[in-house]
């Protein structure tokens, strides 16, 4: 099952602690330096290079980049990380992007195969930012953005969007607004919906409009303007046509699709997908083991199957 928002962009207007902490150490790409203590150099420079890959994807995806460098700080307890955001996250987050090009890690215990896409998600919110400054960016955009250009939509995405799409439990920008403000329960509807939206903004307006969006956003333009300049229509009006685009799409016609000859496919697709993880995550775990044991570093340890 998808996390239930592993991570969280939050703006905290609190300034965060430089570090109460001795000797870190860094790894430096040309557009990222990791910091660390008590973690392995091995496991920092396996961030740094996810982190560097990924900036020039989503740079060229979003057609901006920052003029700065983005810290990375990868803390190496649960303590550590709580302190360095002030306690302000709630208990499930696992990772912060922050004003000012700057991304906190938690240690994440048994989560640590999910660093790319937490590393992609995070670095998404520093770009919007970073273009937006001072300007206000809906959650919705920011964290479909980051979504889209991070997350995986597999078959238990589509069933759940059925499932409240049958129950009339949609959200409206305003109530995803609210469950990020609120650190509402059904977080994962929220991140669903923004990465439909935004995935809905790509499909009827090209993949140029992000750029177009942030390039408004860069030279001062209101999101409302900055999105009817880039899309030709309003927010009220898109967000009309792109939930009733999300009924249609995970309506009844749907459900009518997925009839029990429809599972066996499904089934022999998740067992593919299943042992291509498995393999890949195995080759992951003998490249961290190598140097694991002689750093004492922390111990990495893979989930369930079924998450």
């Amino acid at each position: 099952m998808r996390l239930l928002g592993s991570y969280l962009f939050i703006f905290i207007i609190l300034s965060i602690p430089d570090k109460a902490l001795c000797a870190v150490d860094h790894v430096l790409t040309p557009r990222i330096d990791v910091e660390y203590v008590n973690i392995g150099e091995h496991y920092a420079k396996l961030v740094s290079q996810s982190a560097e890959k990924s900036f020039q994807i989503i740079t060229r995806e979003l057609g901006y980049t920052t003029k700065d460098i983005i810290t990375i700080t990868l803390t190496s307890t649960d303590d550590e990380f709580r302190t360095l955001t002030e306690g302000t996250l709630p208990d499930w987050s696992a990772a912060v992007a922050l004003p000012g090009n700057r991304i906190i890690i938690s240690p994440l215990p048994g989560l640590k195969m999910d660093i790319e896409r937490i590393l992609a998600h995070e670095i998404v919110h520093c770009i919007i930012h970073d273009a937006a400054g001072d300007i206000f960016v809906p959650r919705w955009f920011h964290e479909g953005c980051a979504e889209a250009l991070s997350g995986e939509w597999g078959i238990h995405g589509s069933l759940y969007m059925v499932w409240k799409v049958s129950r009339g439990e949609l959200m409206t920008f305003q109530d995803i607004e609210d469950v990020f403000s609120a650190r509402g329960a059904d977080v994962t509807l929220a991140y669903d919906q923004s990465m439909l939206a935004v995935n809905r903004l790509i499909s009827s307006y090209g993949t140029s409009v992000l750029p177009r969006i942030i390039e408004g956003l860069r030279k001062g333009q209101d999101f409302d303007r900055a999105l009817y300049d880039a899309a030709g229509i309003t927010t009220a009006g898109f967000e009309h046509d792109y939930l009733n685009a999300v009924s249609r799409m995970y309506g009844k016609r749907m459900l009518i699709t997925l009839v029990p000859g429809t599972w066996t496919i499904i089934l022999v697709l998740a067992f593919i997908v299943y042992f291509i993880k498995k393999r890949r995550s195995k080759r992951l775990m003998a490249q961290w083991d190598v140097v694991e044991a002689a750093e004492k570093i922390i111990q990495f340890k893979q989930r369930p199957p079924d998450e």
